[in-house]
């Protein structure tokens, strides 16, 4: 009998905790992580962990991030960050605020989409809303590409892109944030946004 997608979204799961225990764990040379990207592969989608050190743009200091490219296949773009960021991340335009009628998540966050229908079931998911809350996520969009400095993608792939502040080390919380990007990563392709094939772009 095949795998059925729980079973191989779990078994994506383990591969990653596995990878991540080496290398902040124990690290390949036995030294402290430094930060360098973590790749693993979810199913089609490439997903990278690293530590980032940003000086401009949407925020400053060091941030711990989630990315994955993926063929979004109708354009959703959406952006959910924490009310404190407000004045650190500028207008974009043909996105509107969106309130999800969850009163403590939209006392935290801000939520701009250019579709208010797709962003509100995306964010119909109890789980996805708490773990936002719960394990301090700052930034979580959906942009064209990765700036000045990255790869240029097709026109038809864009990224998902998840951020925390600070290094984080710890095994379990990583495997948490994980399972949290890869989660979102699943209800786009549910909700007809993001295709489930490789895009074949490496983030580095």
């Amino acid at each position: 009998m095949s795998e059925t997608k729980v079973e191989i979204f779990r078994n994506r799961r383990e591969e990653f905790w596995k990878a991540i225990c080496h290398v902040v764990e124990r690290g390949e040379s036995g030294a402290e992580w430094d930060g360098n990207p973590v790749r693993v592969q979810h199913g089609p989608f490439g997903i990278t962990l690293d530590v980032h050190a940003e000086v401009a743009g949407y925020s400053s200091g060091v941030i711990t991030r989630f990315r994955a490219a993926f063929i979004n296949r109708d354009g959703f773009r959406f952006r959910i960050y924490r009310h404190d960021l407000l004045s650190t991340i500028g207008a974009m335009l043909g996105l509107e605020d969106v309130k999800t009628g969850d009163e403590e998540f939209d006392r935290a966050f801000v939520v701009q989409a250019n579709s208010t229908h797709e962003v509100r079931l995306l964010l119909q998911d109890d789980s996805i809303r708490r773990r936002l809350l719960d394990l301090d996520v700052h930034r979580l969009e959906v942009r064209d590409d990765e700036g000045w400095f990255g790869p240029e993608f097709p026109e038809e792939v864009d990224e998902l892109y998840m951020e925390v502040p600070g290094r984080v080390t710890t095994c379990e919380k990583l495997h948490e944030l994980y399972g949290l990007f890869a989660d979102i990563l699943n209800r786009l392709c549910h909700l007809g946004s993001a295709y489930e094939q490789d895009p074949h772009i490496r983030l580095d």
